[in-house]
């Protein structure tokens, strides 16, 4: 039995049902993460298997109950808050700690087999070259002075690496660990609210994140230029253009086994009731809703859809996979703005507020052969909710017959206590080419390796 992560059911969205009081909830990830605490980490909160369409997923490997792991350290390597600290893995696993970055964000292999983190509120790309048996990595800046830099993408010959800034895109070509011949390929972006680039490159074109300025101002949708938005742009600057839309923080962005473009957004706070039922609370902004609504998303972009964002919500009452939507309370509630039963509906829910900053598909790696095909999702954890959504690794599974994800399940936690204190913050998982999974945390200003055991 492969467990997936809980999302409310119908009857815990019921106005009347008995639970406790929360506080309100977001999910940016630009937030301060609350302060770190020495207790032990939580366990993962699981339910019952996956339907048959997702247990046909190709996955080797059930990852099941997660257990208490040792963080070892690479030689020479300062752990910071990690020090003598657990995570919760798959039976048979081991983490340590690889080596320390300041702000370690968004990251990529290079073509050649070394390991590129950007640190953006230092500038920064640091470019890591893999040690031999338990030694650190050797590490030194490849690129400096950068306004923010977050996204990193190769192209598909990997000679030219994309660097996504807080208002530019900058392409470079890449050899041997260098990265020079910097050109803007677009610039004079909007860096405010969810102003973070995220870039992915496909057959010559690079996406790219515009998330929202605000939590959810449907004015946003006409801005010019349109927020909430993933963009389409040529290498060389030509074609730019708004390739989804209603995407409110689509930060993690890769592709599928079958080329298309997936995305996990980060989704609104504040929702308003949006059910028409007789709880007689339309409309109503009241915490026991809100802490669990609506879920982070995690599905297929293609040209020219809309998510929704924010006239359409995402209504996960009926299950965490196939989530259809619903219209928005305030803006959008007799339907007239945006017919929310046309949207395709995503593919998969994540927890509410769990902040999913970093994607991998693990089909074209080593791990595969381990893990099987799927998407690794680094989630960064609530900012403000209470008790705090606890920050996760996740792995949601692909099925070849239907070329979509199924319901995710807990691959890594443990950086939470029962308070709700953190020591680290994990952003984005990335498959090595020794196959084991390596983990940015910018809070701890870490990288994690993950090994699977035999």
């Amino acid at each position: 039995m492969v467990p997936a992560i809980r999302v409310p059911r119908r009857a815990q969205f019921a106005a009347v049902a008995a639970v406790a009081a929360l506080a309100l909830t977001a999910c940016t990830p630009d937030e301060p993460a609350p302060t770190p605490s020495t207790s032990a980490p939580t366990e993962p909160v699981v339910t019952a298997a996956p339907s048959e369409s997702q247990s046909a997923a190709p996955a080797p490997m059930a990852i099941g109950e997660l257990a208490s792991v040792p963080l070892t350290v690479a030689d020479g390597v300062d752990p910071g808050p990690a020090q003598g600290r657990s995570v919760n893995l798959p039976e048979g696993w081991s983490a340590e700690v690889w080596t320390a970055i300041p702000d370690a964000r968004l990251a990529a292999w290079t073509p050649d087999g070394r390991l590129l983190v950007s640190s953006g509120d230092f500038g920064v790309v640091h470019v890591l070259t893999p040690g031999q048996g338990g030694e650190a990595p050797a590490s030194s800046v490849m690129l400096d002075g950068l306004r923010s830099p977050q996204g990193l993408a190769f192209t598909d010959d990997g000679a030219t690496l994309v660097v996504g800034e807080s208002d530019r895109l900058v392409a470079y070509d890449y050899a041997a660990g260098v990265a020079s011949n910097p050109r803007v390929i677009l610039d004079g972006l909007p860096s405010n609210g969810h102003g973070a680039k995220a870039v992915a490159i496909s057959e010559g074109t690079v996406y790219y994140s515009l998330g929202s300025r605000s939590n959810r101002e449907p004015a946003e949708r006409e801005a010019n230029p349109e927020r909430a938005a993933v963009g389409a742009v040529g290498l060389d600057g030509s074609g730019n253009r708004v390739f989804a839309r209603g995407v409110r923080n689509g930060f993690a962005l890769d592709f599928a086994p079958d080329g298309t473009l997936f995305v996990a957004v980060n989704q609104m706070d504040n929702l308003p009731y949006p059910f028409q039922d007789d709880s007689g609370r339309f409309g109503e902004v009241f915490t026991e809703f809100v802490n669990d609504n609506p879920v982070e998303q995690l599905t297929r972009l293609t040209d020219g859809i809309d998510l929704g964002w924010p006239l359409c919500v995402p209504d996960s009452r009926d299950g965490v996979t196939d989530v259809p939507y619903v219209p928005d309370a305030e803006f959008n509630a007799d339907g007239s703005r945006l017919d929310c039963g046309a949207l395709p509906a995503t593919q998969v829910g994540l927890p509410a507020h769990s902040a999913p900053l970093g994607m991998t598909f693990t089909h074209d790696t080593a791990l595969a052969d381990v893990l099987g095909a799927g998407a690794l999702v680094g989630a960064h954890g609530s900012w403000n909710r209470t008790p705090p959504q606890e920050p996760y690794v996740a792995f949601a599974p692909w099925d070849d017959a239907t070329a979509t994800l199924g319901a995710a399940q807990y691959l890594m936690t443990g950086f939470q206590d029962d308070g709700g204190a953190r020591w680290g913050r994990p952003v984005m998982p990335v498959v090595g080419p020794d196959g084991s999974v390596y983990v940015t945390d910018d809070h701890a200003g870490l990288v994690y390796r993950l090994t699977p055991g035999p």
